[in-house]
């Protein structure tokens, strides 16, 4: 009633030992073990898919919030009152005196030529034109490293 020879070594080469089935509650327990192997896979898989959505949610975040400080540095006001000089060529060399009197005697004393005050605010202006836009770079740098952490949390969907 088996599919077993009755003689196991019949079938064996002479010199070896043939393969033995093992006992029926054997290979229960051994099918049981893969089960549990199969779904611990499964599992396996799932926490790292998490840990993968949450890195690429946490470093997209970061990278988008240092987009938005980058951002924030090229349009936030950069006023400074420059120490008082001589030479008087925008509000904040006025601001920079003391009273009116001290601004209306540098104004006497030196009064400021066109030419001179063209060339004070173009080379002024340029330099904070040029660290704009340095600071607009940057923002869109990190925006655009951000995507990608962003589309891997979706694509994992978490």
């Amino acid at each position: 009633m088996t599919d077993r020879p009755a003689d196991p070594s019949a079938d064996a080469p002479s010199g070896s030992t043939p393969p033995v089935d093992p006992p029926v509650e054997a290979i229960e327990v051994e099918l049981s073990i893969l089960a549990e192997a199969r779904n611990e896979v499964g599992a396996a898989d799932h926490k790292a898919s998490m840990v993968l959505a949450v890195l690429g949610i946490g470093f997209g975040a970061l990278l988008a919030a240092g987009s938005v400080g980058a951002a924030a540095l090229a349009v936030w006001p950069r006023f400074t009152v420059p120490p008082p000089s001589p030479q008087v060529y925008y509000w904040g060399h006025v601001a920079a005196f003391g009273t009116r009197e001290a601004l209306d005697a540098s104004l006497d004393a030196q009064p400021p030529t066109l030419p001179a005050r063209t060339r004070h605010q173009l080379y002024e202006l340029s330099r904070i034109v040029a660290r704009k836009y340095h600071w607009v770079r940057v923002a869109m740098r990190l925006a655009g490293a951000s995507v990608p952490f962003f589309v891997l949390a979706a694509l994992v969907g978490y």
